[in-house]
């Protein structure tokens, strides 16, 4: 690779992370000139585990949390052997197979940190910390989500706190001198899920606290769906056809109920965990959901302790909203990260992210994109990069033409009324919060990649019934190319397999024509205010109560994996193409 100045290229992008690699790959498939810069002296951004607690990576016990099926690129599967949710060696070993199949080692350039970039004359000029510039048509930025910790808690709610607090973008691994102490994790994010599974055991007993003050939805990700079925991925619920007669953005309707059922093992968990110190106003589907509800058997058992919003803070003692209060040695915030970009001119970092065209093109500069930031409600980010890369690549080519400015200023207005009316009893934290099956629908459209379902049902219907009866996967928005089809579809196949049989479709249209998810919201927000009741607090801790409470839990112990889903001994968390 040449280390002179001045190099030109068409298309510079900042960072080798999961999201580099495919914008870099993208680039590459539309002819264009393309080189990506790391600071690291490795790929894979936060999935390349460091021990260093400076940097920010994976821990090492992370797994990705949804399955490898809404994980995986669109036209290169995971291995079957690595099961349905691989660890972050497993991933890393998976980017650089990627990178050596698409010959991408060679547009990539490592220990090489942008320092500043400036549009000069319609060129892009980025200059490294080595003092080297290089030049580019268009700029695509890739630097991820996980740049600098949230504080923010520190700085305000805990400002008197005596004891210690931390964050979780420094842990690595439990922290033996947490043992024995009495620790409160704060946060309802799946970085909090992980901290509470791994680091249960090495606390002093009964003194570990989980506090999530703004409430938290929950999925389980991994479980039985009836007591004579194997474990399955949870999130291969996604089919086409699912999505038609149970609409994401209506709640899934017909759906909801399994969702609180394979969450928290009752019809009547609201927000997947039926847990009050955990529960907020978000409407099923209109927040994001944390798909990490393994931790919340802790809680089950008596192991974990949830508190809700905080109320005060005195010396080591949090007081809570509901009365209750807590001493504590150490305080683990995992309240998220905030995005940095330190190298882009000021006017642009100052701009939000809701004023740029579908979160990706600056409004006034096309030239500028940002991959990767997207986040689903459920679902993997790194499916949204897959196709923000593609349709990046495909405008810098000139395959696809993008509105004009006066159009995409009204879609961008449209899009954020959407979106702040869609997510409005939520915080907002996560800025580009999206219900992620619609938005790849649209960025698909404008690509012009979108299924042409009709078409392919003439062609073959059982080619359709595939396309519409498999979950959710990226090669769906390859079924319109020839050369690929085929590919598409067998890689559909493989994920279909033991996922979804045509009774369940019927039961689903039978439910959400008897409104059975309005009535369990009802039922729900009743359980909710009983368990709210002073009553109800003074006799839940005797015996009777107890042996009630552990009767109606008894399906919920009986049919989720409690223990790990990621022990690759077990069969059932194998590829389910293995069933």
């Amino acid at each position: 690779m040449e280390s002179c100045s001045g190099v030109d290229y068409d298309v510079i992008i900042i960072g080798a992370g999961w999201s580099g690699l495919l914008a870099c790959k993208s680039m590459l498939e539309e002819k264009l000139s393309v080189l990506v810069l790391e600071k690291r002296d490795q790929l894979g951004g936060v999935w390349c585990f460091s021990d260093d607690p400076d940097i920010v990576t994976v821990m090492k016990c992370t797994h990705c949390t949804s399955s490898s099926c809404l994980t995986e690129m669109s036209d290169f599967p995971m291995p079957v052997e690595i099961g349905e949710f691989p660890n972050h060696t497993d991933i890393l070993e998976y980017l650089h197979a990627y990178c050596t199949e698409f010959g991408l080692h060679d547009h990539i350039r490592l220990s090489c940190a942008v320092e500043r970039t400036e549009k000069i004359d319609r060129m892009w000029r980025v200059t490294t910390d080595t003092g080297t510039w290089l030049t580019s048509t268009s700029l695509v930025v890739c630097n991820g989500s996980s740049t600098r910790a949230n504080w923010s808690y520190k700085e305000t709610h805990l400002k008197t706190f005596t004891g210690i607090v931390e964050h979780s973008g420094t842990y690595k691994e439990p922290v033996m001198a947490h043992k024995g102490k009495r620790v409160l994790v704060v946060g309802g994010g799946e970085f909090a899920s992980d901290i509470i599974t791994y680091w249960h055991e090495d606390v002093k007993p009964a003194s570990l606290h989980w506090c999530i003050p703004r409430g938290q939805h929950f999925f389980r990700n991994y479980a039985k769906l009836l007591p004579w079925r194997r474990p399955q991925a949870l999130d291969k619920a996604s089919s086409k056809i699912l999505r038609w007669v149970a609409p994401h953005r209506k709640g899934k309707p017909g759906l909801a109920w399994a969702c609180h059922w394979t969450s928290g093992g009752s019809l009547l968990a609201y927000q997947g965990h039926g847990i009050p110190e955990f529960r907020n106003d978000a409407h099923f589907f209109r927040s994001f959901i944390n798909k990490n509800a393994n931790a919340l058997d802790l809680i089950t058992d008596g192991i974990v302790v949830p508190k809700g919003k905080m109320s005060g803070c005195h010396g080591n003692t949090i007081e809570y909203a509901d009365g209750s209060t807590g001493e504590y040695d150490v305080i683990i915030l995992c309240t998220g990260f905030c995005k940095e970009f330190p190298f882009l001119p000021q006017q642009i970092r100052s701009k939000k992210f809701c004023e740029r065209f579908k979160f990706m093109f600056d409004a006034d500069d096309l030239s500028l994109v940002f991959v990767g930031f997207v986040r689903p409600v459920v679902g993997s980010i790194l499916t949204i990069a897959e196709s923000q890369s593609r349709l990046a690549a495909r405008v810098f080519s000139g395959r696809v033409q993008l509105p004009s400015a006066d159009q995409r200023q009204r879609i961008i207005a449209e899009d954020t009324d959407f979106y702040r009316d869609y997510f409005k009893e939520t915080s907002r934290r996560i800025d580009t919060l999206v219900e992620g099956g619609g938005y790849l629908d649209e960025l698909a459209h404008i690509t012009g990649n979108y299924p042409e379902f009709w078409s392919l049902f003439k062609q073959s219907p059982n080619n359709w019934l595939t396309a519409v009866l498999s979950p959710y996967h990226g090669c769906l928005y390859l079924l319109n190319d020839p050369e690929r089809r085929e590919m598409a579809l067998a890689t559909l196949r493989r994920h279909k397999a033991g996922t979804f049989s045509p009774i369940q479709l019927v039961w689903i249209s039978l439910f959400r024509l008897l409104w059975l998810d309005a009535l369990l919201d009802v039922l729900g927000i009743i359980k909710y205010k009983i368990q709210m009741s002073k009553a109800w607090k003074a006799v839940k801790d005797c015996r009777v109560i107890a042996c009630l409470n552990n009767m109606w839990l008894y399906p919920k112990k009986c049919l989720f994996d409690r223990s790990t889903r990621f022990d690759r001994s077990k069969p059932p968390v194998l590829s389910l193409s293995n069933n």
